[in-house]
C-alpha cells in the first residue's frame, strides 16, 4: 500500500462514511424516536433549520472530519507535535514508511472531491 493509497482509502472509510452517516441520521431521524439527550437537541435544532441551513451543516460535519483526521496525519509525519511526546511516530505498512507527506497527500485528496 502506498501513501496515496492509505489516504485514499482513509478518505473513503472515515470522512465519506461518516459523513454519509451523519447525513443519514439527521435527514432520518425524528428527535422523538431519538434515546440519547444530545442527540434529541441536535435533531430538535436541525430540524429548525431551513434546507439550505441543513446542507451548510451537513458540509460542516465533512469539513470538520477532514480537519480532525489532517490534524492526526500531522501527527504522524511530524509537521504537528504532541505536547509530552519526545520521539517521532512512524507509520509503517508491510515494512514500508508511509508517513512524510500524508496530511499534504489527504487535504489534496479531500479538496479535490469537494464538499
Amino acid at each position: 500500500m502506498t501513501p496515496q493509497d492509505f489516504v485514499s482509502q482513509l478518505g473513503a472509510e472515515v470522512v465519506d462514511k461518516n459523513y454519509a452517516t451523519y447525513r443519514s441520521l439527521l435527514l432520518n431521524t425524528s428527535a422523538s424516536k431519538a434515546l440519547d439527550p444530545y442527540w434529541q437537541r441536535v435533531l430538535v435544532l436541525f430540524g429548525e433549520l431551513t434546507d439550505e441551513q441543513r446542507e451548510v451543516l451537513l458540509e460542516l460535519t465533512r469539513h470538520v472530519t477532514i480537519d480532525a483526521v489532517a490534524n492526526v496525519l500531522g501527527v504522524i509525519d511530524g509537521t504537528l507535535e504532541l505536547a509530552d511526546a519526545d520521539d517521532a511516530f512512524h507509520l509503517t505498512y508491510a515494512g514500508q514508511e508511509l508517513g512524510g507527506e500524508l496530511q499534504g497527500t489527504f487535504l489534496e485528496l479531500a479538496e479535490q472531491a469537494g464538499p
